[in-house]
């Protein structure tokens, strides 16, 4: 099965292309903004160009955005006009190229500023930010009945990779801070937590929808089933690398 992979250059689009490459059902096309090397199943492309790809994949991983997290993600407008042109730009590659499915990481933060104490998919957005508004339009155009594709998008809170080198999600700052036996100040201690995702969920999820021959355009809510409180989070980080944080 051939899949092409985009943003396979980030942290969360690497790693969800190295657990697939351990399936080797998988044919796997890597799809970056970045030039890695000349390996002819890495390609260098610029999302917000027309895709030129002579490449007729069975399924696409959408990782590819620009997030205020970004080198150069500090416009909001920029963000914005650059998710939104990226994802019209895929739509168009997957429709003429006869892609069956495409899998989205869009965001929890679709919601806004969220004050309830669950969110479900059909909750309405409350002064969601330009990055919000773009993961969420674009949610919608892949969904559209009019495409050649099933779309599964999924609304994911921060994620956690074997990549420690950035500070975010919260959780991975956390983390470094703890291995290096650092002290910690953390608030909400009892608050239950499911605001983090490993990238191996992720991975499980995928390889069930790709068995799946009929799946229905639809947006998820995707993250940890049974919250816990932070602090118990927390100390179990402390207990598995032994630190004296």
């Amino acid at each position: 099965m051939k899949i092409l992979i985009t943003g396979s250059g980030g942290l969360i689009g690497k790693e969800i292309a190295y657990q697939l490459s351990k399936n080797k059902k998988y044919d796997l096309n890597l799809l970056s903004n970045k030039r890695i090397n000349n390996n002819k199943k890495n390609f260098y492309q610029n999302l917000l160009k027309p895709i030129k790809l002579k490449l007729k994949p069975h399924a696409i991983i959408h990782c590819a955005a620009k997030h205020p997290n970004s080198r150069s993600g500090s416009n909001m407008k920029n963000i914005y006009f650059t998710n939104m042109k990226i994802t019209k730009n895929l739509i168009k590659f997957a429709n003429k190229n006869n892609v069956k499915k495409i899998f989205f990481l869009s965001s929890i933060d679709v919601y806004g500023l969220i004050k309830k104490k669950m969110v479900f998919e059909n909750q309405n957005p409350f002064k969601p930010n330009l990055y919000a508004k773009s993961k969420f339009l674009s949610e919608k155009l892949f969904c559209k009945n009019n495409n050649n594709f099933q779309a599964i998008c999924l609304r994911i809170p921060g994620v956690f990779t074997l990549n420690l080198e950035k500070n975010y999600p919260l959780i991975i700052k956390i983390t470094k801070k703890i291995l290096n036996n650092e002290d910690v100040i953390a608030y909400n201690l009892n608050k239950k937590f499911n605001n983090t995702l490993d990238v191996k969920e992720i991975v499980k999820f995928i390889n069930f929808a790709l068995r799946k021959k009929n799946i229905k355009s639809e947006i998820y809510n995707f993250s940890a089933s049974n919250p816990v409180k932070f602090i118990y989070l927390i100390n179990l980080i402390k207990k598995i690398f032994k630190s004296k944080s």
